[in-house]
């Protein structure tokens, strides 16, 4: 059974008369009463009465005409699916990201995907930096949301966000002053570790050093929430980008750093370098218009 035999039967269902099923299917009159004989022989029953130049549909062909609209309806889908990939409008995309990803620039991206390319199914994973480096390479992943500076540039498309101001986040005192690097580091430092970003970790570092101030090694933690949640519970405190503010976590507050600048934290989306498969590289202009 062949698909264009259901259409030939859908049309003649329809219309009941050969000729007109014919004009509408844009072929010749025999060709059609051909293939509707090939689908009643390969079905073994018949589809149609045909009595004083009438058709009518037999009881099989009544039982059988919503089965093959959605045989066609099915294959007509799977047929656009099966092109739209192929341009890139659909499909799945793997995503890799930083927690700093999630404040601002990740969700703003995943509204604009879905508005302009609906048919794309993101599935997002959160990675530390060198994790997505990984998973590009073995094809995990399609796109990252990263901490530059990155090892492997000369392979990886890259494209930079605005920097993100680093700022402390304390226990909420009900106050409003700045915090200075001393005071942060009597309360405690709550910081990544080294390996998820081992050059702003030694930039902030260095801060203190040259700042003369002592630092007892800080409490680590791998994601945002948890330093929020440590900070929360009176442990320390932490140092994030300013856009985590979006973040309304009970019991913090945020606050500026009165007597020294430390490095902004930069966000990347990254992808391996050219050629991208058409997903990829549709969702990456997308994702890189400014």
């Amino acid at each position: 059974m062949e698909l264009r035999h259901l259409r030939h039967f859908l049309a003649v269902a329809d219309e009941l008369h050969m000729g007109r099923a014919a004009a509408q299917l844009g072929m010749a009159q025999p060709p059609l009463s051909q293939s509707i004989a090939r689908l009643e022989k390969d079905l073994g029953v018949r589809l149609f009465e045909r009595a004083n130049r009438r058709l009518a549909l037999t009881r099989a062909g009544a039982a059988f005409v919503p089965e093959a609209r959605e045989a066609v309806r099915h294959a007509d889908a799977a047929l656009a699916l099966a092109r739209a990939s192929g341009d890139g409008e659909a499909g799945e995309l793997r995503l890799g990201f930083v927690s700093a990803a999630l404040y601002e620039h990740l969700p703003r991206l995943l509204a604009r995907l879905r508005q302009a390319l609906p048919g794309v199914r993101p599935k997002l994973t959160e990675l530390s930096t060198n994790d997505q480096i990984a998973a590009l390479a073995d094809g995990r992943i399609d796109i990252g949301f990263a901490h530059p500076p990155f090892a492997t540039r000369d392979r990886l498309d890259v494209v930079e966000f605005a920097a993100d101001e680093m700022i402390a986040v304390m226990p909420d005192d009900g106050r409003t002053e700045r915090l200075s690097l001393a005071e942060i580091a009597a309360r405690g430092l709550i910081l990544f570790p080294q390996a998820q970003g081992p050059v702003l970790h030694a930039h902030i570092m260095d801060a203190f050093a040259r700042a003369g101030v002592a630092l007892d090694p800080p409490q680590e933690s791998t994601r945002a929430l948890t330093m929020l949640a440590l900070v929360s519970a009176g442990l320390g405190v932490t140092l994030l980008p300013r856009s985590t503010r979006r973040i309304g976590y009970e019991g913090v507050r945020y606050v500026p750093i009165a007597d020294a600048t430390l490095p902004p934290m930069v966000l990347a989306m990254i992808a391996r370098a050219r050629p991208q498969p058409p997903i990829v590289r549709r969702v990456w202009r997308l994702f890189a218009e400014r």
